[in-house]
Protein backbone atom coordinates (compact mmCIF):
# COMPACT_ATOMS: atom_id res chain seq x y z
CA UNK A 1 0.00 0.00 0.00
CA UNK A 2 1.70 3.03 -1.26
CA UNK A 3 0.65 7.31 -0.71
CA UNK A 4 0.95 8.53 -3.85
CA UNK A 5 2.17 12.26 -3.92
CA UNK A 6 5.86 12.58 -2.85
CA UNK A 7 5.86 9.22 -3.21
CA UNK A 8 5.00 7.98 -6.23
CA UNK A 9 5.05 11.63 -7.80
CA UNK A 10 6.96 14.56 -7.12
CA UNK A 11 4.50 17.08 -9.40
CA UNK A 12 1.80 15.14 -8.19
CA UNK A 13 0.54 14.84 -12.28
CA UNK A 14 3.66 13.11 -13.81
CA UNK A 15 4.29 9.35 -13.50
CA UNK A 16 7.48 8.00 -14.76
CA UNK A 17 6.90 4.95 -16.75
CA UNK A 18 9.15 3.23 -14.42
CA UNK A 19 6.49 3.27 -11.82
CA UNK A 20 3.84 1.27 -13.78
CA UNK A 21 6.33 -1.01 -14.62
CA UNK A 22 7.69 -1.75 -11.02
CA UNK A 23 3.99 -2.11 -10.11
CA UNK A 24 3.11 -4.44 -12.91
CA UNK A 25 6.03 -6.49 -12.18
CA UNK A 26 5.33 -6.92 -8.63
CA UNK A 27 1.80 -7.64 -9.02
CA UNK A 28 2.98 -10.34 -12.00
CA UNK A 29 4.66 -11.59 -9.09
CA UNK A 30 1.38 -12.24 -6.53
CA UNK A 31 1.95 -8.70 -4.54
CA UNK A 32 -1.49 -6.70 -5.26
CA UNK A 33 -0.44 -2.97 -5.18
CA UNK A 34 -2.92 -0.62 -3.46
CA UNK A 35 -2.77 3.29 -2.95
CA UNK A 36 -3.54 4.59 0.27
CA UNK A 37 -3.58 8.85 -0.10
CA UNK A 38 -4.83 12.70 0.88
CA UNK A 39 -5.97 12.34 -3.02
CA UNK A 40 -10.26 12.07 -3.24
CA UNK A 41 -11.23 9.04 -4.64
CA UNK A 42 -11.61 9.96 -7.94
CA UNK A 43 -8.42 11.25 -8.72
CA UNK A 44 -7.15 7.83 -7.09
CA UNK A 45 -8.98 5.53 -9.49
CA UNK A 46 -7.65 8.23 -12.61
CA UNK A 47 -3.98 6.73 -11.49
CA UNK A 48 -5.30 3.50 -11.14
CA UNK A 49 -5.78 3.87 -14.81
CA UNK A 50 -1.93 5.30 -15.42
CA UNK A 51 -0.26 2.66 -13.31
CA UNK A 52 -2.61 -0.27 -13.65
CA UNK A 53 -2.79 -1.13 -9.53
CA UNK A 54 -5.14 -3.64 -8.46
CA UNK A 55 -5.08 -3.14 -4.68
CA UNK A 56 -7.27 -1.49 -2.20
CA UNK A 57 -7.81 2.85 -2.58
CA UNK A 58 -7.94 4.08 0.90
CA UNK A 59 -8.73 8.39 -0.12
CA UNK A 60 -8.72 11.68 2.10
CA UNK A 61 -6.19 10.44 4.96
CA UNK A 62 -8.23 7.19 5.92
CA UNK A 63 -11.68 8.99 5.58
CA UNK A 64 -12.67 7.07 2.05
CA UNK A 65 -12.15 3.45 1.02
CA UNK A 66 -12.59 0.63 -1.56
CA UNK A 67 -11.23 -3.09 -1.60
CA UNK A 68 -10.69 -2.79 -5.12
CA UNK A 69 -10.90 0.20 -7.93
CA UNK A 70 -14.30 0.65 -9.09
CA UNK A 71 -15.83 -1.53 -6.42
CA UNK A 72 -18.63 0.12 -3.64
CA UNK A 73 -17.27 1.86 -0.88
CA UNK A 74 -16.01 0.67 2.46
CA UNK A 75 -18.88 1.90 5.03
CA UNK A 76 -15.90 3.66 7.59
CA UNK A 77 -19.35 5.59 9.19
CA UNK A 78 -17.59 9.11 9.15
CA UNK A 79 -18.79 12.69 8.75
CA UNK A 80 -17.72 15.48 7.00
CA UNK A 81 -19.28 18.00 9.08
CA UNK A 82 -16.77 18.73 12.02
CA UNK A 83 -14.14 19.56 9.05
CA UNK A 84 -17.00 21.86 7.27
CA UNK A 85 -17.06 23.90 10.36
CA UNK A 86 -13.69 24.30 11.33
CA UNK A 87 -13.08 25.47 7.90
CA UNK A 88 -15.87 28.25 8.53
CA UNK A 89 -13.99 29.41 12.37
CA UNK A 90 -10.59 29.51 9.79
CA UNK A 91 -12.16 31.86 7.38
CA UNK A 92 -13.37 33.94 10.70
CA UNK A 93 -10.09 33.79 11.93
CA UNK A 94 -7.89 34.63 9.29
CA UNK A 95 -9.79 36.52 6.75
CA UNK A 96 -8.84 36.52 3.05
CA UNK A 97 -6.05 33.68 4.19
CA UNK A 98 -7.88 30.43 3.56
CA UNK A 99 -9.02 29.07 0.51
CA UNK A 100 -11.00 26.48 -0.13
CA UNK A 101 -9.24 23.96 -3.05
CA UNK A 102 -10.90 22.83 -6.44
CA UNK A 103 -11.05 19.11 -5.31
CA UNK A 104 -12.64 19.81 -2.29
CA UNK A 105 -15.99 19.67 -4.67
CA UNK A 106 -15.72 15.28 -4.74
CA UNK A 107 -14.38 15.03 -1.17
CA UNK A 108 -16.56 13.11 1.27
CA UNK A 109 -14.77 13.29 4.60
CA UNK A 110 -11.58 15.87 4.45
CA UNK A 111 -11.54 19.59 3.45
CA UNK A 112 -8.14 20.89 1.69
CA UNK A 113 -7.28 24.43 1.97
CA UNK A 114 -4.49 26.37 1.39
CA UNK A 115 -3.52 29.45 4.28
CA UNK A 116 -1.24 31.27 2.42
CA UNK A 117 1.26 31.69 4.84
CA UNK A 118 -0.69 31.30 7.56
CA UNK A 119 1.54 28.15 9.91
CA UNK A 120 -0.49 25.07 10.27
CA UNK A 121 0.46 25.44 14.31
CA UNK A 122 -1.12 28.60 14.30
CA UNK A 123 -4.75 27.02 12.30
CA UNK A 124 -4.61 24.40 15.09
CA UNK A 125 -4.94 26.97 17.93
CA UNK A 126 -8.49 28.05 16.52
CA UNK A 127 -9.68 24.08 15.77
CA UNK A 128 -9.36 22.24 18.59
CA UNK A 129 -10.87 18.43 18.13
CA UNK A 130 -9.92 18.76 14.30
CA UNK A 131 -6.80 17.36 12.73
CA UNK A 132 -4.89 19.57 10.83
CA UNK A 133 -2.48 17.72 8.26
CA UNK A 134 0.12 19.26 6.19
CA UNK A 135 1.02 17.00 2.94
CA UNK A 136 3.73 19.42 1.42
CA UNK A 137 1.08 19.84 -1.24
CA UNK A 138 -1.99 21.36 0.74
CA UNK A 139 -3.52 21.62 4.76
CA UNK A 140 -6.26 18.60 5.22
CA UNK A 141 -8.89 19.04 7.81
CA UNK A 142 -11.02 15.83 8.90
CA UNK A 143 -11.90 14.93 12.41
CA UNK A 144 -10.14 13.62 14.94
CA UNK A 145 -9.45 9.68 14.77
CA UNK A 146 -9.40 9.26 10.81
CA UNK A 147 -5.86 8.24 9.75
CA UNK A 148 -4.61 6.31 7.09
CA UNK A 149 -2.89 3.46 9.01
CA UNK A 150 -6.26 3.22 11.37
CA UNK A 151 -8.52 2.33 8.20
CA UNK A 152 -5.75 0.53 6.55
CA UNK A 153 -5.69 -1.72 9.60
CA UNK A 154 -9.35 -1.91 9.99
CA UNK A 155 -9.90 -3.11 6.69
CA UNK A 156 -7.00 -6.20 6.96
CA UNK A 157 -9.91 -8.54 7.97
CA UNK A 158 -11.81 -8.27 4.37
CA UNK A 159 -8.67 -8.15 2.90
CA UNK A 160 -7.67 -11.76 4.18
CA UNK A 161 -4.49 -9.98 5.51
CA UNK A 162 -2.28 -9.95 8.61
CA UNK A 163 -0.43 -6.55 9.29
CA UNK A 164 3.05 -8.24 8.62
CA UNK A 165 2.19 -8.81 5.68
CA UNK A 166 1.52 -5.60 4.48
CA UNK A 167 4.65 -2.84 3.63
CA UNK A 168 3.08 0.47 3.41
CA UNK A 169 5.24 3.36 1.76
CA UNK A 170 5.27 7.08 2.58
CA UNK A 171 6.92 10.15 2.85
CA UNK A 172 5.21 12.80 4.76
CA UNK A 173 3.30 13.60 8.09
CA UNK A 174 0.13 12.30 6.39
CA UNK A 175 1.75 8.81 6.69
CA UNK A 176 2.85 8.69 10.51
CA UNK A 177 -0.51 6.19 10.87
CA UNK A 178 0.99 3.94 8.46
CA UNK A 179 4.68 3.92 10.35
CA UNK A 180 2.65 3.50 13.69
CA UNK A 181 0.52 0.79 12.68
CA UNK A 182 2.46 -1.66 10.46
CA UNK A 183 6.42 -2.51 10.95
CA UNK A 184 6.93 -3.22 7.41
CA UNK A 185 7.23 0.65 6.67
CA UNK A 186 9.19 2.55 3.98
CA UNK A 187 9.95 6.21 4.20
CA UNK A 188 10.62 7.28 0.40
CA UNK A 189 12.48 10.65 0.67
CA UNK A 190 10.58 13.60 -0.74
CA UNK A 191 13.16 16.27 -1.60
CA UNK A 192 10.47 18.87 -1.61
CA UNK A 193 9.52 18.59 1.57
CA UNK A 194 10.93 21.11 4.30
CA UNK A 195 13.45 20.16 7.31
CA UNK A 196 11.12 20.83 9.52
CA UNK A 197 8.17 18.52 7.63
CA UNK A 198 11.31 16.11 7.08
CA UNK A 199 12.24 16.05 11.08
CA UNK A 200 8.39 15.03 11.79
CA UNK A 201 8.74 11.69 10.19
CA UNK A 202 12.84 10.93 10.56
CA UNK A 203 12.91 8.26 12.30
CA UNK A 204 9.52 6.17 12.43
CA UNK A 205 9.52 3.75 9.51
CA UNK A 206 11.32 0.50 9.65
CA UNK A 207 12.94 1.30 6.11
CA UNK A 208 13.98 4.19 3.88
CA UNK A 209 14.91 4.57 0.40
CA UNK A 210 17.99 5.57 -0.64
CA UNK A 211 17.09 7.61 -4.07
CA UNK A 212 13.74 9.91 -3.87
CA UNK A 213 10.22 9.59 -4.96
CA UNK A 214 9.67 6.98 -7.69
CA UNK A 215 13.15 5.93 -8.01
CA UNK A 216 13.03 5.48 -4.36
CA UNK A 217 9.83 3.31 -4.92
CA UNK A 218 11.26 1.27 -7.37
CA UNK A 219 14.54 0.74 -5.57
CA UNK A 220 12.03 -0.83 -2.77
CA UNK A 221 10.09 -2.66 -4.92
CA UNK A 222 13.41 -4.27 -6.64
CA UNK A 223 14.32 -5.63 -3.22
CA UNK A 224 11.01 -7.19 -2.38
CA UNK A 225 11.65 -9.02 -5.87
CA UNK A 226 14.63 -10.10 -5.06
CA UNK A 227 13.73 -11.34 -1.63
CA UNK A 228 10.68 -13.70 -2.92
CA UNK A 229 12.88 -14.95 -5.83
CA UNK A 230 15.42 -16.10 -2.79
CA UNK A 231 12.75 -17.34 -0.97
CA UNK A 232 11.26 -19.32 -3.70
Amino acid sequence: MTDVDGTLTLDGECFDPTVAECVGRLQADGVPVGLVSGRDLPRLEKIVSLIATGGPLIAENGGVARLNPGGPLVELGYSRRPALEAVAKLKLAFPGAIVELEDNKNRLVDVTISSNGVPVEELRKHVPGIQLLDSGYMVHLMPQGISKGGTLKAMLARMGLAADEVIVFGDSETDVSLFDYFSNSVLVHNPRLSKDQLWKVDGLSTYASDLPVEKGFCQVAEHILAARREAA
